[in-house]
């Protein structure tokens, strides 16, 4: 079985299937991210198809030598805050959850502590959520968040810690 790697540099030269199998790979943990991030399952199938266009047009700046799973997941990342920036630019809500989180889990069958937990998320700024749905939803080392965002990785470890913090006091814990 190819790495992700190499289908990136098939990818790249134009093999048919390549792409597809990257895909098949990878699209569901891209979607359940995306869930995470944006708070909504139908808007993040529209982010992600948006990043497998990004990451496919930009396969020829693939670089092999990195890992392509925080590379995709930074692609998405973007991809995403595009999106908040054209819904804050026409005057949209940050968080794009319902305002009606509980009832709507409680008819889908969630519990009250999730709702309230992915409304914390929600509440979080982006860069806090980012850092910690990578790390602690989608299981990224630290090194693999910074790669993914662009940032340091002791920027990363500021971040999970604040936003663990922010979470543990807006759950009635202490600092």
């Amino acid at each position: 079985m190819e790495s992700d790697e190499e289908l990136m540099r098939a990818v790249a030269r134009g093999e048919e299937g390549a792409l597809s199998a990257l895909v098949a790979r990878h699209a569901e943990p891209l979607h359940a991210y995306l869930a995470r991030l944006c708070g909504d399952a139908s808007e993040a199938e529209d982010l992600v198809q948006e990043s497998w266009i990004r990451i496919a047009r930009s396969a020829s700046a693939f670089d092999a030598s990195r890992r392509f799973r925080p590379w995709a997941w930074g692609i998405a990342t973007n991809v995403a805050r595009d999106r908040y920036r054209r819904v804050r630019a026409r005057g949209g809500p940050h968080a794009p959850l319902p305002a009606n989180a509980a009832s709507a889990a409680r008819t889908e069958g969630g519990s009250i502590a999730r709702v309230d937990l992915r409304g914390r998320l929600a509440e979080l700024p982006e860069r806090l959520r980012q850092a910690l749905v990578l790390r602690y939803y989608d299981g990224l080392s630290e090194s693999e968040i910074a790669e993914a965002l662009g940032i340091a990785r002791g920027t990363v470890k500021s971040r999970l810690h604040t936003a663990v913090a922010a979470l543990r006091r807006s759950l009635g814990g202490t600092p």
